[in-house]
């Protein structure tokens, strides 16, 4: 059995509602980081860069980083197309799983953790302010590309769909009006209606369905 350690309002949930589509047979773990549990012994033994997901094999091997999680369930479940029907298609879709996870979630945490990018405290309102516009156009760059098409990649539902959903409520977080979004909303709403991808939402509790 596959074990997914994950945390609400984190990332993971793309890899939860991932496996849930998938069909696969799996444990979901919860991980709270936003009281430290990830830095307790008993996980940085299983994952030593104390973060979420993680996914754990039978053997005990663990994969790290969304987009790998994400790679890797399309890869080993293929009947399922959540990657895309074809090779171009597949490509593609984790290209854009790896701009959510190189540039949209980067930019967010140089909202939160400006300390992490500037050690000066009097230049942090300026790095706050940029990223805050940087990902506000991230945002719209997502809601504008949905504008034509049901899905991420497309007329079909692919692991991009849950990966960029994660990031549409962080937007509140920087006080963005995410709500206008219309895209973005109606994304939100075709995800929520899936029954695999509920099963994993309402095990989060997300606010996804909430909003």
């Amino acid at each position: 059995m596959l074990t997914l350690y994950y945390c609400p309002y984190a990332c993971s949930m793309a890899s939860h509602v991932a496996l849930e589509e998938a069909g696969a047979t799996f444990e979901a773990k919860k991980i709270n980081i936003f009281t430290g549990e990830q830095h307790k012994p008993e996980y940085r033994a299983i994952n030593p860069r104390a973060k979420v997901p993680a996914l754990r094999f039978n053997d005990g091997r663990v994969l790290l980083e969304t987009t790998a999680i994400l790679g890797w369930i399309g890869t080993a479940y293929p009947q399922k197309n959540l990657l895309g029907v074809d090779p171009l298609e597949r490509a593609r879709t984790i290209a854009h799983c790896a701009w959510l996870s190189g540039t949209v979630h980067p930019t967010f945490k140089q909202f939160i953790h400006p300390e992490h990018l500037v050690a000066d405290v009097s230049l942090h309102a300026a790095v706050k302010a940029q990223a805050k516009d940087n990902y506000w156009a991230c945002l719209q760059e997502i809601d504008g590309a949905l504008a034509d098409r049901p899905w991420i990649m497309g007329d079909e539902f692919t692991l991009a769909d849950p990966y960029a959903l994660v990031f549409f409520p962080w937007g509140r977080e920087l006080g963005l009006p995410i709500m206008k979004l219309t895209n973005l909303v109606a994304l939100k709403n075709r995800l929520i209606e899936r029954p695999a991808a509920r099963r994993a939402l309402e095990r989060e509790k997300s606010v996804l369905l909430t909003i």
